[in-house]
């Protein structure tokens, strides 16, 4: 399990709490350096085919989102959540597997968007990048299903690495999400054969 380093476990806020806001320098904080490495170095992703990429959100934990929760209901009831592994895809954590959503400081930050600086952006997508080439090979097919401002730090990233098939972030395009993940579980069915 992750542990953080500045702040003494037994003192961790609960999640949902806010203990930090800001910019571009929360990419510096200690907290934030230390989860982004726990995830790049130490997490073991669970054995899953297909990598969803998605936006993250003002709701901490990003899973109490109104679409957050529609899309992990979705996963459940089509028996997608078995091979779809989910990431946040969040400033200024860069990256966050659902698994590691209700842990500090996952579940305890503010960064809006519009905070987000050149120099928070640059971080951003060199993070990003160290991450998806490290661990694109685990997964068959990525998917992104992010805001446009997250899109874009994201095909930045991405570029040269791996082909992402997007769909818009948008509640009434989660019907459209829904098919090509089906789809994408199908050919990962054949693939097993």
């Amino acid at each position: 399990m992750y542990v953080a380093n500045t702040i003494n476990h037994k003192q961790f806020p609960e999640p949902g709490v806010i203990v930090l806001k800001g910019g571009d320098h929360l990419f510096f904080n200690e907290d934030i350096r230390s989860f982004y490495h726990h995830v790049l170095r130490a997490w073991n992703p669970p054995p899953k085919q297909i990598a969803l990429y998605m936006g993250c959100s003002h709701h901490k934990p990003f899973s109490r989102s109104f679409l957050h929760m529609k899309l992990m209901r979705m996963l459940v009831k089509h028996g997608l959540d078995r091979i779809v592994q989910q990431f946040i895809v969040s400033e200024p954590l860069t990256i966050c597997p659902r698994e590691l959503e209700k842990t500090f400081p996952a579940a305890n930050y503010d960064f809006p968007p519009q905070h987000l600086g050149s120099v928070g952006r640059k971080e951003f997508i060199l993070r990003l990048r160290t991450f998806l080439e490290k661990h694109l090979d685990h997964y068959m097919f990525h998917v992104g299903f992010m805001p446009n401002h997250h899109k874009q730090i994201f095909i930045e990233a991405s570029k040269g690495l791996a082909e992402i098939e997007y769909v818009s972030y948008n509640l009434y395009y989660l019907p459209q999400l829904l098919r090509l993940l089906k789809k994408l579980k199908t050919k990962c069915e054949e693939r097993s054969c």
